[in-house]
């Protein structure tokens, strides 16, 4: 029944406001990928991508955006798809939607709200709260900073966090901040839609979550150096 009402609520929201943006302001499509990165470390190389996609006007958007990942050499083993209608109130976007995690768990679905913004000219934090059909509550933020070092090269450092409201088996997490990641990159534009970096991850499982892998001869951390590209539309 879950399925459905998100469906429906997306679906409502997404014709409210596109019947007055279409009348007013034509709406246009933008995104790209953020990421896309080769990830190396210890174990297998990783393929990874982040892209956004969005179809609308400076105040009503319907946004996709997708991320996963996997060893190269094998099967992609995490891929996930998010669709949102956002509402954008000055510096920041309320967002309201679903999230499908496409694998490994196929069946998952999660009603998802979120939101993006803005601080000055350099901070830009992302916030998601995730209900999955089964009631598990858990969620994610994020918080990008881009400092300048020439007109084309600029550092990009990211720290990101998860949280879950409860312990969830099948995912061998504990209530609490569940895992961390904080990354170092360096970009540099090639045009106004491409760049290309490197970078430095640190990942590590924490609190209980950490605990619990300990337990269960889990890898607790790991670094790994990255090369990638992003480009928009």
């Amino acid at each position: 029944m879950l399925h459905s009402a998100c469906l429906g609520f997306l679906f409502s929201c997404a014709l409210l406001a596109a019947a007055p943006a279409v009348a007013t302001v034509p709406w246009t499509l933008s995104g790209g990928f953020d990421l896309l990165e080769l990830r190396a470390g210890k174990g297998d190389d990783v393929l990874f991508w982040d892209a956004t996609f969005s179809l609308g006007n400076s105040t009503d958007q319907l946004m996709l955006v997708t991320a996963g990942g996997g060893a190269l050499g094998n099967q992609i083993d995490e891929v996930e798809a998010r669709l949102f209608y956002g509402r954008t109130v000055g510096n920041t976007t309320l967002l309201a939607g679903i999230r499908k995690d496409i694998k490994p768990h196929a069946r998952d679905i999660h009603a998802t709200v979120g939101l993006q913004g803005t601080v000055g000219t350099r901070f830009n934090l992302e916030s998601y709260a995730f209900l999955s059909d089964n009631g598990y509550l858990t969620g994610e933020a994020q918080i990008i900073y881009q400092l300048p070092i020439t007109d084309r090269l600029y550092l990009e450092p990211r720290l990101g966090l998860g949280w879950s409201a409860q312990g969830v088996t099948a995912a061998a997490t504990r209530s609490g901040l569940t895992k961390g990641e904080a990354t170092l990159r360096l970009r540099y534009r090639v045009t106004n839609k491409i760049n290309i970096y490197t970078a430095v991850v640190q990942e590590r499982l924490l609190g209980g979550t950490r605990r619990l892998g300990r337990q269960q001869g889990e890898a607790l951390q790991s670094t790994m150096a990255v090369i990638g590209i992003g480009f928009d539309l």
